[in-house]
Parts: structure tokens; sequence; C-alpha cells
């Protein structure tokens, strides 16, 4: 767990604080999105995680360990980050960019390209194909999958993305987010994730940190942020659409109810979709309901717009 408590900076030659009096936690294996506009103090507090920027007063702890307990290098590698545009080293094939935290902790060769293979093929990539690439013969989506892998690459328990996927376009960006979703699903890291974007705090993060003017405004799950803003700034994070992202983060299966009959024919959704998914599906049927599937295609219920209404009417506990 990363423990940051009454956390302040001040920059030399400014007068208001980059960051007071913050404290929140990151619990182990949980990924918290920490959101806010530009200048209010999200990546410089990412930075006073791993000592790149020192804080003037409060702590920050990992495990129950204070960070300035340990010298820096030492810290940093055993803590992944993946940042804005990648950062890789041009000159470097992939496979030595991945292998270079793994090579200053002193792996062996063997060990270094057996993990690099596997970090490839974690995040999509065929080491066959990419391995020996450099930087310029990537795309951008391709140069971030490398940049999560190097992140990884001395399997860290803590990760600290900064803005990692904003540079690629929103196709991609989506694919990126499918695929960290998948990875954090398999390696429960435990992440501090900065971001601008409310869809992308949402989607990714198991909490949200919103921040203004370098404190934090509310902590919260991402569905209780978007249903119960504590003020109209954190409101407008989540824009004119705040309804709509709400049954994106819920599952079809929290507005099943059992049909009259069985209404296995015509379009169906799958059990695993979300509210939003299912609702689209019977917008553009023009159903009043349809048949929700598990994975062998059995039909486990059915969902409609009233089940739906019903479910985002339901108060969060």
């Amino acid at each position: 767990m990363i423990a940051i408590r009454n956390v302040s900076k001040v920059y030399e030659g400014t007068k208001n604080p980059a960051v007071r009096d913050l404290s929140f936690d990151v619990p182990t294996g949980e990924v918290v999105a920490l959101i806010g506009p530009s200048g209010c103090g999200k990546s410089t507090t990412m930075r006073m995680v791993n000592r790149l920027v020192e804080p003037d007063s409060g702590t920050i702890s990992i495990d129950g360990e204070d960070v300035r307990s340990l010298r820096p290098e030492t810290l940093r590698r055993h803590i992944g980050y993946a940042i804005q545009g990648v950062g890789l080293f041009p000159h470097w094939t992939v496979a030595q960019n991945i292998g270079v935290v793994p090579g200053l902790l002193q792996w062996d060769r063997t060990r270094i390209a057996e993990r690099t293979h596997e970090l490839l093929d974690l995040v999509g990539l065929d080491p066959a194909v990419y391995a020996d690439k450099h930087h310029d013969e990537l795309s951008g989506g391709e140069a971030q999958r490398v940049g999560v892998a190097r992140a990884l690459a001395a399997d860290p328990p803590v990760l600290l993305m900064d803005e990692p996927f904003s540079a690629v376009d929103p196709l991609t960006r989506d694919r990126l987010h499918a695929e960290f979703r998948k990875i954090q699903s398999a390696l429960r890291k435990t992440v501090l994730f900065v971001t601008h974007d409310m869809d992308e705090a949402a989607q990714l993060g198991d909490r949200i940190v919103v921040m203004r003017d370098g404190g934090l405004v509310q902590q919260d799950t991402p569905e209780r942020v978007l249903a119960y803003p504590v003020d109209d700034f954190v409101a407008s994070f989540g824009g004119t659409e705040r309804a709509l992202r709400r049954l994106s983060l819920a599952p079809v299966t929290e507005a099943l109810y059992t049909p009259n009959t069985a209404g296995a024919e015509g379009p169906s959704v799958a059990s695993t979709a979300s509210l939003r998914e299912a609702l689209a599906i019977i917008l553009k049927a023009g159903l009043p309901s349809i048949p929700v599937r598990d994975g062998d295609g059995a039909v486990v219920g059915a969902v409609s717009v009233e089940s739906i209404v019903e479910r985002f009417r339901r108060p969060l506990t």
C-alpha cells in the first residue's frame, strides 16, 4: 500500500503550494486514479512517491516503509514508471529498453531475455517481431505497450503511471485501456495513475482521487464520484454524460430479471457487458428488453430499459 499523509510541496520562487496537506491511500493491488485540471498538483504528487520531487512536509510510505529511508536509486528500481510520451531510449532496441532495470539489478542475460519475451507476450506484441525493433519503427500504441512492459520488467509491486496513454488516438487508447485492465486483472499491482480524463479514471480506477489547487476535493469509487459529486467542480469533471458514464461502470447482471418467456430469439447481450452496452443494443433493436447470455450461450435472464432505470435509481452503498 502507498500511504500519503499530510504531504505539502512549495516550489522555490512560487507563492502557492503545488501540493497542500494531501492525504490518501493506494490500497495493495488496486488502481487509484488521480485526476484534476492542469497545475492541480497530481504529477507533483506522483513524483514525490519515487522521490523525483522531495516533499516539504508530511510522509509517504510504501508497505509501511518511509520512502525517504531508502536511497532514491534503490527506491526507483523497485517502482515501475510509465509516462506520457513513453521515454524510450531511441538508439536501443525494444528488448534493451525493457531490460534496462533488470540489468541495473544485475539479472543475468538469460533471465532478462526470458522476462523480456514474457512481457512482450503480456502486452500483445510478438517477441519475434518486436524485440529487435527501435523506437522509430513503432506506432504510438506499440511504443506505449513497450513503455508498460518496461515499467513491469523487474516485477515491481508498485506502478506509477503519469498520463501514459494521453498521446495516442482514441481508438488506440481504448485498446490500451483494455490491455491494461487485462494485465492488472492478472498481476494486481498497486497503481497510482495520473490522468485529466474522467472516462479514463472511471474505466481504469478502483478509486478516484480528485484534486484542485494542490488539495484533495473528493475520493471514492468511480461510480460514487459520478453519482454523488461533493461540489460543482467535481460534477464538472463528470460532464453532462455522468449518467452514461455510470452505466458503463455497472455490469448488466445488476439489472437482470426473469422474463415471462424465454426470449431467446433476436438480439442479446453478454453477461459480461455493461449496462451502457445493454442499453445501446436495446435502443438499436427497438425492443423493450433483450436476453442476457453467459459464456456458454445460455440465457441467464433479461434486461430492459425499466430494469436499467431501476438499477440506476438504486442508492449506492
